[in-house]
């Protein structure tokens, strides 16, 4: 990505240089164009999107491609109406690539035919999650026909629901209609026209993978398939099971139903686990070393059970209907016991949760 930063940096350097190519066109007013763009976007570092229902950061920098079109008029020689569109593909952190879109309106002031300012808003959408932006940008465009012009542009944009600030850059193909060059071309004789000869048969065209999945275009009914997603028949992708396991174990003092201090990370982190995923409910199952008579470690077993799942519902915040526990005293030991730390392995509590989830298929 540091190869596509230096090409965005090369690309505004180009534009703030008088090309050698370029023409001295001007402006007019009432001229009108429509033009094709491409560029790259810089994400702030607290953007989000989702994917397959979970929540994963945006790659910060120039990570994001930009592709689109765009169509402007000069309401003045100074000032310009634009509006836009911008498809994008985004990198997430840890989660391949998402994908969303741009658009906006601008309003350009040029200070002469080639350098330009302008304020806009804009509207940006990554993996489902949108926000509003207001915008400014700094340009240069320079004639290579009379119709045809190129442009380099740069800028930010700052949103107004969400607190990002985020940088893009692109460049641009400008055709003008009208107002351009109106003087009539000298009519020559038309040269008399050579007989029609038949045509060589075309070479037959060979099936095309645009997206390189191993399906041809013809049968390919998900286009744009990553290349290390497997797919199927048709070209789309193949999902399969991911099973995601949060263990719970709390040991406690002899005769204790107390959480020690040191304890506590771990039940917070079941308690986050189970906000993750709100459709799971949780059961403590609480136990004992085989010290005492029975009836009375039946008792703490359920004692130690409860304490926990008053810790995930009083201090984590997880709903009481959620959350149940058992006591088996000293019915089900973890280890045999022959020793003092192996009373202590014995005097636990244990909780597993499991969540299923579907994830695209690698190659």
């Amino acid at each position: 990505m540091k190869t596509l930063n230096l090409i965005t940096i090369s690309l505004l350097t180009a534009g703030l240089t008088a090309p050698v190519f370029a023409q001295q066109t001007e402006v007019e007013q009432n001229d009108f164009y429509l033009g094709a763009r491409l560029g790259a976007f810089s994400a702030d570092d607290d953007r989000v999107a989702v994917k397959n229902g979970q929540v994963f950061s945006v790659d910060d920098g120039f990570k994001t491609i930009t592709s689109g079109v765009e169509a402007g008029m000069m309401f003045t020689e100074a000032w310009e109406a634009r509006i836009y569109y911008d498809y994008m593909e985004a990198d997430l952190v840890g989660a391949g690539d998402a994908y969303g879109d741009s658009y906006g309106v601008d309003a350009l002031y040029h200070f002469n035919n080639n350098f330009y300012a302008g304020l806009g808003v804009n509207n940006t959408e990554i993996g489902d999650v949108t926000d509003v932006a207001a915008r400014v940008t700094l340009g240069h465009r320079s004639f290579i026909t009379d119709n045809l012009a190129w442009r380099v542009e740069g800028g930010a944009q700052r949103g107004w629901e969400e607190d990002y600030t985020e940088m893009f850059a692109n460049v641009g193909l400008q055709w003008f209609f009208g107002g351009r060059d109106t003087s009539p071309e000298p009519r020559t004789r038309p040269e008399p026209r050579p007989e029609p000869q038949q045509a060589a048969p075309e070479p037959e065209s060979k099936p095309v993978d645009s997206d390189g999945d191993g399906v041809v275009d013809s049968k390919d009914k998900c286009a744009n398939t990553p290349k290390n997603y497997s797919v199927d028949e048709t070209g789309c992708i193949l999902y399969e099971n991911e099973t995601i396991t949060e263990e719970l174990l709390v040991e406690f003092d002899l005769n204790s139903s107390n959480i020690r201090s040191g304890e506590r990370s771990d039940i917070k982190d079941m308690a986050e686990f189970m906000k993750e995923h709100p459709q799971l409910d949780i059961t403590i199952h609480g136990h004992t070393d085989s010290t005492g008579e029975a009836k009375y470690n039946q008792w703490l077993s359920e004692r130690r059970a409860e304490a926990v799942a008053n810790a995930l519902v009083k201090q984590h915040g997880i709903e009481k209907s959620r959350v149940d526990f058992k006591g088996h005293g000293e019915s089900q030991p973890k280890v045999r016991e022959n020793s003092a730390a192996d009373r202590q392995e014995n005097r636990r509590i244990e909780a597993t949760l499991k969540v299923v989830n579907r994830v695209p298929k690698t190659r």
